[in-house]
């Protein structure tokens, strides 16, 4: 289970079952989001608003790839979702979503981290720098995996000016914010 909060509000997402045609459901959620059809699994969200004592229960079906840590975070009153291929963005007053696109991952997404004002996706084959209105500012790949397959050091590392990245073949990158090597 992942565990988020801001000042407002505060968001626990866990794997769940949940078929919309079925009468069977534990979970009854106030809303069903279909974000993925093929290969797929369902996310469980409840959202707490801390100021008005509300509580939401929403049932998102994401791709089966969907990062299990790392994926997600609260920006005021938004919830960015990095669900591997797909980033959206869900209202948390309303529990819509209020923008989404297709990153066009190369493998499988990994993970997210927060970067300044903007996002860093640590995938596969890619690592991409993603603006809040989800439009892709660069992205990076080499020559195989960033997977490490010998050695100490991790295969995706944000220090304080680049990444540092190695792929499974060892060949080590080092790129900088802006997407230069």
């Amino acid at each position: 289970m992942i565990e988020l909060f801001n000042d407002k509000w505060q968001v626990k997402i866990s794997q769940c079952s949940y078929d919309p045609d079925s009468a069977d459901n534990i979970v009854k959620p106030d809303n069903y989001i279909k974000l993925c059809d093929d290969y797929s699994k369902e996310l469980l969200l409840d959202i707490f608003d801390n100021f008005h004592a509300i509580e939401k229960t929403i049932v998102l079906k994401v791709s089966h790839h969907t990062p299990h840590y790392d994926f997600a975070f609260i920006i005021g009153d938004e919830l960015f979702l990095f669900l591997n291929d797909l980033a959206c963005v869900l209202d948390l007053n309303t529990a819509d979503v209020v923008r989404k696109a297709n990153i066009g991952t190369l493998g499988v997404l990994f993970a997210a981290y927060r970067y300044q004002d903007d996002f860093i996706l640590y995938g596969e084959m890619e690592i991409m720098r993603i603006a809040q209105d989800l439009n892709v500012k660069w992205t990076f790949s080499g020559k195989d995996i960033f997977v490490r397959y010998q050695g100490e050091e991790p295969a995706f590392e944000m220090c304080e000016d680049r990444i540092r990245l190695y792929d499974f073949l060892d060949n080590f990158y080092e790129v900088d914010y802006d997407g230069n090597l």
